[in-house]
């Protein structure tokens, strides 16, 4: 996904926590006001669907798939569902590594000689985990430009090529955690590579036919389906398709089309051992370590984190006019999906979040708060970074401040070692700082939202 816009949307989850005040007469009705706007007029919208025990709790549509012709969006629209596409892609990799073909600690470098200069080192743990250092080819293209330009055709090729022509890793493997759509290009190539078919082919036959998503494709120019949401941006006053590019044929990391109710049988095949044994499984919902020992809240194509007390796993999608939720809380086997043709929706994951507190609110922990040492709290101080977008945490006034990209500072309340909540979020945006083996702060984990880490700078 994109991460500019997790880290722009930082306190977007306070903003939406304070805004719904109202008490509604039942669940869904809260809901249905949480998505009010998206169901007036002609507007773009989102598909929600509620999981709870394996039973649908709540499955709905709202807004238009299509503003020009007029069709309404339902549980059965296709939308590009982005970087959620990212555990499908794990997925195909633990099926291969259960059957013997492949290990987490081969070198894509074996499979592609022409990446070994650099990338010798690199092992597909490494990628799945993003700790590979491989370059994001969609940051280096200025994603939305290079590959939306002309609409040019561009392939997973394409971007093993690029990589083929750097010099160098960002970082050493396993030294630091950044995002890379790189990573999961590869591992859907080397997916190809091993099995003896097309990646697209190799889905469908392995997990979308037995599981019954019917709706669910990578991306084809020549299989889109008519009935799939087409993706909008706003300007100014009205809606604009996005700069969408039909001829982007690079997989891996995104490009998928699914609907929330082919996405529910996703959900509910991972409580069992349809695809891959359970052991197998595991390893994709436990977080991956730096080298220095740092858990970086990240497995293979899965953030994980606590909402308010409860274990979560999820992922996030941004692309072009979509974006894109997968929120699962295995302990309570309860699941909030959400998939939206509306680039600038309320975050995906903080309408999850919110739709989370409706339904679980007698599970939920509200933070406590904890008194640290103002010595303590003056070593959380620093500059921590994802990509070139840095959060500046400072303490001032005997408390700790988080100043984001975009937007104001924000007090942090300590909740307990290592952990605090945005004042004025009643608990629900909660970050935890992370530390090395030696017990020093290494970086900051935005514990509401998936896969965020931010790496703190040397001073």
């Amino acid at each position: 996904m994109r991460r500019a816009l997790a880290i722009a949307h930082i306190l977007m989850l306070a903003t939406l926590a304070v805004a719904q005040t109202k008490e509604a007469d039942s669940r869904s009705a809260q809901v249905d006001a949480l998505m009010s706007r998206w169901s007036q007029g002609r507007t773009p919208g989102a598909a929600v669907i509620i999981i709870k025990d394996g039973e649908v709790l709540y499955r709905k549509g709202y807004g238009l798939a299509n503003l020009e012709s007029g069709t309404s969006i339902s549980p059965a629209t296709p939308f590009d569902i982005a970087s959620v596409a990212k555990q499908f892609t794990a997925m195909a990799v633990m099926m291969l590594v259960e059957r013997g073909k492949l290990s987490y600690t081969d070198s894509p470098a074996k499979f592609f000689p022409e990446l070994a200069p650099f990338a010798q080192q690199v092992s597909i743990r490494h990628l799945l985990n993003h700790t590979s250092g491989l370059p994001d080819y969609s940051i280096y293209w200025k994603e939305g430009e290079k590959l939306n330009r002309d609409h040019a055709r561009h392939t997973s090729e394409d971007v093993l090529k690029f990589l083929a022509q750097q010099k160098k890793l960002n970082f050493a493997p396993g030294e630091k955690w950044e995002y890379s759509n790189s990573g999961y290009v590869v591992l859907a190539l080397i997916v190809g590579k091993v099995s003896g078919q097309p990646f697209p082919q190799f889905l469908k036959e392995n997990i979308f036919t037995p599981l019954g998503m019917n709706g669910t494709y990578v991306y084809d120019e020549a299989h889109a389906q008519a009935n799939a949401a087409i993706g909008y941006v706003q300007k100014d006053s009205s809606f604009k398709q996005a700069d969408w590019n039909p001829h982007n044929l690079i997989y891996g990391d995104g490009r998928f089309m699914s609907t929330v109710e082919d996405l529910y049988k996703w959900d509910q095949a991972l409580y069992t051992e349809k695809l891959v044994k359970a052991r197998t499984l595991r390893e994709a919902f436990t977080s991956g370590a730096l080298n220095d020992g740092t858990k970086v809240n990240y497995g293979f194509g899965w953030g994980m984190g606590k909402y308010l007390g409860l274990p979560f796993v999820s992922h996030s999608g941004g692309e072009d006019g979509f974006v894109a939720q997968l929120l699962r809380l295995p302990e309570q086997k309860f699941s909030v999906i959400v998939l939206s043709n509306f680039e600038q929706l309320t975050p995906a994951y903080a309408i999850a979040n919110r739709i989370t507190s409706i339904y679980l609110a007698d599970k939920l922990t509200r933070p406590a708060t904890f008194k640290p040492e103002a010595q303590d709290l003056k070593s959380y101080a620093g500059i921590y970074k994802l990509y070139d977008l840095a959060i500046k945490i400072s303490f001032e006034d005997g408390a700790l401040w988080l100043t984001p990209p975009q937007g104001k500072k924000a007090r942090l309340v300590p909740s307990a070692l290592d952990e605090f909540f945005a004042e004025g979020s009643n608990g629900e945006t909660t970050f935890g700082f992370t530390r090395n083996a030696r017990g020093a702060v290494t970086g900051l984990a935005l514990l509401y939202q998936n896969g965020v880490f931010l790496q703190r700078q040397q001073r």
